[in-house]
Order: C-alpha cells, then structure tokens, then sequence
C-alpha cells in the first residue's frame, strides 16, 4: 500500500510539472501573432511541397493542434515553416513532444535538431553515423558528405536557426531551455551521442537564470 501511495505522489507530481511546464510554454509565447496563410512558409518552398501543410495550419492555432496532426502534417516539414510560424506554433510542439513522446518521437527527434545550432562538425559526423548505421560503400558516403556540406556552406541551416533565434525575448529563450533540461531528465537515453546536452550548451544556456 505504501508503495502504490508513492507511486500515486509521484504520478501526481509529473502531472502537475508537466501542467506547469505547458503553462509556462505558451505564456512565454504568448504575444507571438498567428501568421496569415501566406506567413507560414519559408520562401522559395515550393507550392506543391508545401501546400498541404499551408492549408492545414492556416486553419489551426497552436492550442488545437493535435498530437495526430503534429506527426501527420507538421513531422518532416519543420524546415519549410517561416520564422513567425515556427515561434507561433512552437509552444505545441514543446508540450507534445513532452506530454506524448511515444506517438510523436520522429517529431521531437526533429524538433531537438531545429534547437540546435549548427556546425560543420556536426554534418560531418551525422553523415559518417549514418554510413555505419547503413552499410553505405564508400562511393555514396563520400556523395552524401558533399551534399550535406554543400548544403551547410550555402548558409541556409545557419540562417534559418537565427532567423527563428535570435529575435526572441528572453522568458522564451527560458522556455526552450527548460523544455531542452526536462525533455534530456525524460528522454536523454534515445539521444546517445550528447545532442540533448549540445543544444543547452552551444545556444540556450545563456538563458539559465543568473
């Protein structure tokens, strides 16, 4: 009895943080406009990739999305979302990466590298873990690593990080880096190689309170 009274207390707890932590999400986010139709995406996406995931947003606030609309619409397609629209809809992405990490993992997986801020580095060593995890030849691991360089060095990853960063007010900044130390105390075992801990480290650590 008293186990199941401990684990009634603890249940009630991560309720209740978690509750708060969504509380505490969207006030931070709060004064952020939705954006029109014609805000959501990033331009130079083209219609055809984007105009389902247009459609579908311009009739949703962040509070109505769904879990199933995250991972049916929103999953895969967070690079195409302007800044406005990221920092709009972000609040529902923090909560249900939280709140339903196992049906919208590949979701959160995603959201985790928009947080990040990239490095060079870091396309060098996605690409050699993916080679091993694949059993890629040599040939193709050497054109994948050209590709993603090519698309590193354009400048585009580092853009579209502080175009959504780097205008942001504080009390979010705190809110991403509260999510980021939660989502790593939950979740930090499916991230293996520090990813969780590069992202508080490289960008958002210089919001902890002082």
């Amino acid at each position: 009895m008293h186990r199941k009274n401990l684990r009634a207390r603890d249940d009630h707890y991560e309720t209740h943080r978690t509750m708060s932590l969504n509380g505490l999400f969207f006030n931070a986010f709060a004064s952020r406009p939705r954006p029109s139709a014609s805000q959501i995406i990033r331009g130079g996406v083209r219609s055809d990739e984007a105009g389902e995931v247009r459609q579908h947003l311009a009739r949703r606030t962040r509070t109505e999305l769904t879990d199933d609309e995250l991972r049916s619409v929103v999953e895969g397609n967070l690079w195409m979302l302007s800044p406005d629209a990221f920092l709009y809809f972000l609040p529902a992405l923090l909560r249900s990466s939280l709140e339903s990490y196992a049906s919208v993992s590949v979701l959160a997986s995603e959201l985790i590298g928009a947080l990040t801020e990239p490095t060079r580095a870091d396309v060098e060593n996605g690409v050699a873990r993916t080679s091993s995890g694949l059993g890629l030849p040599e040939d193709m691991t050497e054109l994948l690593r050209k590709q993603q360089l090519e698309w590193f060095d354009s400048g585009t990853p580092s853009a579209v990080f502080h175009e959504r960063f780097d205008g942001i007010t504080h009390e979010e900044g705190a809110a991403i880096l509260a999510f980021l130390v939660t989502f790593r105390e939950a979740h930090g075992a499916d991230f293996p190689f520090g990813e969780l801990e590069t992202a508080i480290e490289r960008y958002w650590a210089r919001y902890r309170a002082s």
